[in-house]
């Protein structure tokens, strides 16, 4: 099927509980309590009590938390990997 918009990618955060990334994006690591993504030129990671994968489609994945107890924004350059310095 093609896609008749292209979509930009957004992060929001709903009650400090719920992050929700809409657009393209590649997931990185997930863990019981934790969660990394990469969305464009930025990478999200999320961490907090009793994580649920709610959603984890093509291009929306929401990720739940009891609490979220930290959550980062790190900017990377094209080319460069997930966790290079």
């Amino acid at each position: 099927m093609k896609k008749l918009f292209k979509m930009n990618s957004s992060v929001t955060i709903d009650e400090f509980v719920t992050v929700r990334i809409t657009g393209p994006y590649n997931l990185l690591k997930l863990g019981p309590d934790y969660a990394a993504v990469r969305s464009g030129d930025h990478i999200i990671e999320a961490t907090g009590d009793d994580l649920i994968v709610e959603t984890l489609s093509e291009e929306l994945a929401v990720f739940s938390f009891e609490s979220i107890s930290t959550i980062s924004m790190k900017a990377v350059k094209d080319g460069q990997g997930a966790y290079d310095s």
